[in-house]
């Protein structure tokens, strides 16, 4: 901060007082050559004389009196430099301990810290910068051009401004050794008054580990999507094997004892009413259980989806999903397709069907809508439910979600789910028209 000054004029204080000492000594003079050359004074000339003399007298007085304003005038401007002159000496000793306060705290920052100007010359680095560079302070002080950080610094911090002053850019570092690391600045611009950037602040990190742990976890991701990508596949495999082994042996065991009891109904019609009651009872309950078999083999591996297409699968999940819930309302809504792959139209009956499974066991909905419809050149498929939602606490759903959405991922989908406590469950899914199974998917 500069010493503020106030500059007194000389001539407001000297002139006033050579124009009364004049004046007097005109009027003495006068006086004393009358007197001198013995003249007769009349009353005339003694009147004058006075009354000079009174006016030289009063001038005088006069000119003291406006001396010693503007003595006063001035002691008051000395005292007022002086005092202004301190405070300007406290305020840059405030100033200055401010800046070693600031200072020190910066040195105490584990982050990199890096001050500098607009044309590249740096004015401030901390302790931090300095260690993680491995150079000296007065090195980079006296070097030209941009930090050792990022050196397309400036071109970036280029497009700063007074309503963006802030950039943040994180990149790979080439290390001398040839290892690679990387790092995360933020730079800030500080503007002067009239809206120009007087100095840069940059303030980075090592963000290394911080990558590293990111790039392990994305692997890691990767890895278990990938696992359950498989077992999904493996899965339906063994879903296909298992309804295929239902219907080859159990279906046809079931139907040879059907054809047995209707055998013995044939033979013993008018022998022994017991043995055709008996009959009777096994043919029916062998018809009730090739029924469940059915039922099972349809949910393993719907027949309709091979044959029919999906359309026909989801009319005829939907029939069976109403008569099991009659009390529910569903509206479905299923327009035409062009012709899917057979991966695609596996994964949006599975997703339904899920879906489905978990509304009738969890949501205690009255109403249940379900879309079905080409869209943007995908495929969506909507499931909503009126039901109490998806709670954090809720058990036994979780697993059902991942399901649906890696069968989604899988094909190369997109798989969001809307929730909330009272608020019901939206599931929706957009899979390709075209199949883009991502790699691992079978």
């Amino acid at each position: 901060m500069q010493p503020v000054t106030e500059l007194i004029p000389a001539g407001s204080t000297r002139w006033p007082v050579v124009t009364v000492l004049a004046a007097a000594a005109a009027l003495g003079g006068v006086s004393g050559f009358w007197l001198g050359c013995g003249a007769p004074l009349h009353a005339a000339a003694l009147l004058a004389v006075g009354a000079g003399l009174l006016a030289a007298v009063a001038l005088l007085v006069w000119g003291l009196g406006r001396l010693r304003t503007e003595r006063d005038r001035t002691a008051a401007a000395l005292h007022h430099k002086t005092e202004m002159l301190g405070l300007s000496r406290a305020a840059e000793k405030t100033l200055q301990r401010r800046e070693q306060f600031y200072h020190t705290i910066l040195e105490d920052i584990p982050e990199m810290i890096c001050r500098w100007y607009p044309d590249g010359r740096i004015s401030y680095v901390n302790e931090a910068y300095c260690r993680y560079f491995q150079v000296s302070r007065e090195e980079l002080m006296q070097q030209g051009g941009f930090p050792l950080f990022h050196p397309g610094a400036g071109r970036l911090d280029a497009a700063l401004y007074r309503d963006q002053p802030v950039v943040v850019m994180e990149f790979p570092v080439q290390q001398a050794d040839g290892t690679q690391r990387w790092q995360r600045w933020m730079d800030r611009a500080l503007f002067d008054d009239d809206g120009t950037i007087r100095e840069f602040q940059s303030i980075g990190e090592d963000i290394t580990d911080r990558k590293r742990a990111e790039q392990e976890a994305a692997h890691l991701l990767e890895e278990n999507r990938r696992l359950t990508r498989m077992a999904l596949a493996i899965q339906e495999e063994e879903r296909a094997n298992l309804a295929r082994e239902l219907h080859d042996e159990l279906g046809q065991s079931l139907t040879a004892i059907r054809a047995e009891a209707e055998c013995v109904l044939q033979i013993n019609r008018d022998r022994s009413p017991t043995i055709s009651e008996c009959a009777g009872a096994i043919n029916d309950v062998a018809g009730q259980v090739y029924g469940v078999v059915r039922d099972m083999m349809h949910r393993l591996r719907p027949a309709l989806l091979d044959d029919l297409g999906l359309v026909e699968a989801l009319n005829e999940l939907l029939r069976q999903w109403r008569s099991h819930r009659p009390d529910v309302a569903l509206d479905a809504v299923l327009e035409p397709l062009p012709p899917l792959s057979r991966a695609v139209e596996l994964a949006a009956y599975r997703i339904a069907q899920e879906a489905l499974n978990n509304i009738a066991k969890h949501a205690d909905a009255k109403r249940v809508e379900l879309v079905l419809r080409p869209l943007d050149g995908m495929l969506e498929l909507r499931v909503r439910d009126d039901g109490h939602g998806i709670t954090s606490g809720a058990d036994g759903r979780g697993y059902g979600l991942i399901g649906m959405r890696e069968r989604a991922l899988a094909v190369g989908g997109e798989f969001h789910v809307t929730t909330g406590p009272g608020m019901g469950t939206t599931i929706r899914t957009t899979l390709p028209l075209t199949h883009r199974e991502v790699k691992d998917a079978e």
